[in-house]
């Protein structure tokens, strides 16, 4: 069967997954999303100086990266019931999380250096040789480092919910086998995360709508619940998308 035959397969399991698995992700992962939701809103309303800043980001993405995989998690047993099989002990899983969440800790901080290196050389650049007055292109190239390496968050998330998922019956898939996993079905992974991508903005942008439309109490209050629901957006897609490609 090729790609292209199969990809609509996939999207229709994808879709009927998110909405079996959907309300049960947002239970467990409510309160990772909410809290992810107030500190991205603290830290920028606070306007926070690079140094206490890149704290903040860490708590965000370790929050979204363990309801990833609760989603994911979620999402695996629902395929399970589906088809009748018996997941794996409690303790098996909690030890393939923690490793997993190690592994990923380990990358996120490689990627981590590695995108503050290309800042500085960014700031070496600009001191050399000053652009010209209206020049855009220092801040196109500062927006393109954080674009890239918000997806490559994204991609290690995924990866870290599919080795969870692919963990469920037992199994011991490490985040290095799911990341192949994912190069190898990339067509599906690419997908998945431009699901998620969408969902949260769109969300988000509608959560933001709705508050100011109703008066959704102190404007803070209401921007941080607006990104809370931004994040649920993309967890549940991540989750379901990690399942079904550990699947596969």
């Amino acid at each position: 069967m090729t790609g292209a035959s199969a990809t609509p397969g996939f999207a229709r399991r994808f879709l009927s997954l998110m909405g079996e698995a959907g309300w049960r992700t947002v239970l467990h992962v409510l309160p990772y999303a909410v809290a992810c939701g107030v500190i991205t809103e603290g830290t920028l309303s606070l306007r926070l100086t690079l140094p206490w800043k890149l704290p903040m980001v860490a708590l965000v993405l370790a929050s979204l990266f363990i309801a990833v995989l609760l989603a994911a998690h979620v999402a695996s047993l629902r395929l399970a019931v589906r088809a009748g099989r018996e997941p794996a002990p409690i303790r098996h899983l909690f030890r393939r999380a923690w490793r997993i969440g190690v592994e990923s800790a380990t990358i996120g901080l490689v990627g981590a250096i590695a995108a503050l290196a290309l800042v500085g050389v960014l700031d070496l650049v600009i001191a050399a040789a000053p652009p010209a007055e209206g020049a855009v292109w220092p801040q196109a190239a500062l927006r393109a480092i954080a674009t890239l390496s918000g997806l490559a968050a994204l991609l290690v998330m995924l990866a870290g919910g599919t080795a969870l998922a692919g963990s469920t019956f037992g199994a011991v898939v490490g985040l290095a086998d799911a990341g192949r996993r994912l190069f190898t079905l990339s067509e599906r992974t690419t997908a998945v995360i431009c699901t998620a991508i969408l969902a949260a903005t769109v969300l988000a942008i509608l959560a933001t709508r709705l508050s100011i439309t109703i008066d959704a109490g102190p404007p803070i209050i209401a921007a941080a619940l607006a990104k809370a629901v931004g994040f649920l957006a993309m967890i549940v897609p991540l989750g379901a998308g990690a399942a079904l490609l550990a699947e596969e």
